[in-house]
């Protein structure tokens, strides 16, 4: 593998050093979006979860989706993870270059949260060889919401000042690999797409580790990143920005939007 097939360092780093963090406090997916899925993989479809991190998607594609799940994931911390939450699966130290899986083998691969950080025609090279013909690539993201949430506003405006060295689904850069002559030759375009609202139960308590389950900001110095937890509390202590949550439990809803792309092999 060359040096540039590499996962990115921020991603390889930031996620190793803050698995705990994610898996504790990063956003599950809808219903209402794995129920979809369902209309686009077949029962009992052989899916890869590229890219899949502590398995959260995992979980659902197993025992909700009821498929036969191989998770593709690089990151050991995150492998580690993973295979404690979905006892079982099978787990493969693979990239999105190389997933080491056969080829015409899959009935689909969806990149959970994940498709920003290698978004280029050698991955899609590698999805479209393991998929069998006509077999579907699903993208799919989970976004804290601003609309109409000026807590949320303030809250990205500052921890999102940590990632310009670092992609990101919110940037769209990963789009570009889309509109590629080689990206049409290997699968349908344009991307089809729906978005989903996704009220999210959460508690105050598992804000500041949400944010440290970022890569950008797993990465930063302890001293930078005690300082990001004071402003953030300040801005969820502040009743300007509208955050509420219940006083004893810290119990709130957190708005987030999931959009979920997908495509077909040709």
């Amino acid at each position: 593998m060359t040096l540039e097939q590499q996962p990115h360092q921020t991603a390889s780093n930031g996620f190793q050093s803050g698995s705990a963090y994610y898996e504790l406090s990063r956003p599950k997916y809808p219903l209402e979006s794995i129920d979809f899925i369902k209309t686009i993989i077949p029962v009992n479809g052989k899916v890869v979860d590229l890219g899949a991190g502590t398995g959260i998607m995992t979980k659902f594609l197993v025992e909700v989706c009821q498929y036969q799940v191989t998770a593709v994931e690089p990151v050991e911390g995150m492998r580690e993870k993973l295979l404690a939450a979905v006892p079982g699966v099978k787990a493969v130290n693979g990239t999105s270059w190389n997933t080491t899986l056969p080829s015409n083998s899959q009935d689909a691969v969806i990149v959970a949260q994940a498709f920003h950080w290698f978004d280029d025609l050698k991955s899609l090279q590698e999805i479209h060889r393991i998929l069998k013909p006509e077999g579907h690539l699903l993208l799919i993201w989970n976004m804290e919401s601003k609309k109409n949430c000026r807590w949320v506003e303030e809250l990205r405006n500052l921890y999102e000042f940590y990632d310009a060295a670092a992609p990101q689904y919110r940037k769209n850069q990963w789009q570009n690999v889309w509109a590629t002559k080689e990206a049409s030759d290997l699968f349908n375009v344009p991307l089809q797409h729906k978005q989903f609202d996704y009220p999210m139960p959460f508690i105050r308590q598992r804000i500041f580790p949400r944010i440290l389950s970022k890569s950008y900001i797993a990465i930063l110095p302890k001293s930078e990143q005690d300082e990001l937890e004071k402003k953030v509390n300040a801005v969820l202590n502040n009743p300007e920005y509208g955050f509420d949550a219940d006083p004893v439990t810290g119990e709130f809803i957190y708005p987030h939007d999931t959009d979920l792309y997908w495509t077909q092999k040709k």
